[in-house]
């Protein structure tokens, strides 16, 4: 299993790490995250909990504590990025702050997913989390 982390973790890596967050925000229910860099349009996005460092205040709703944490974080260049042996992805940033997207979901669905943004059968990439184990498909390669 060592090695499906170390192939997620690589690719997170390459795709987030000197990436800024360009936009966030909700689309078709799920949140998303997206990032800019050498790649181009990086885009996250999650159906699981995420936690925010520092953290937001705890009388707030949990949408309302993701919606802020997201916007802590934007405009943030990404200094570090990897996969845990649950599925977590945590992001890291320049300033000491960073998130983790839980890779374990109420519904056993996918936690999150990464993407290039491009089309897998035009060469892009996608790697998607399995629910709380170290299991990630990848379609497509980093070049």
């Amino acid at each position: 299993m060592k090695n499906n982390i170390d192939v997620a973790t690589r690719i997170v890596s390459t795709l987030l790490v000197d990436t800024n967050v360009e936009s966030f925000g909700v689309l078709h229910q799920s949140p998303y995250i997206q990032f800019r860099g050498k790649h181009g349009d990086i885009e996250l996005y999650f159906d699981s909990g995420i936690t925010f460092y520092p953290q937001r205040d705890d009388k707030l709703s949990e949408a309302e504590r993701m919606l802020l944490g997201m916007n802590s974080v934007n405009l943030k260049r990404v200094a570090d990025a990897f996969c845990t042996d649950t599925a977590d992805l945590e992001v890291r940033f320049d300033d000491g702050s960073w998130f983790r997207i839980n890779g374990t979901t109420e519904h056993e669905h996918e936690p999150w997913q990464l993407s290039d943004g491009t089309s897998v059968d035009e060469g892009g990439i996608l790697l998607i989390a399995s629910s709380g184990d170290s299991n990630y498909a990848v379609w497509g390669s980093i070049a």
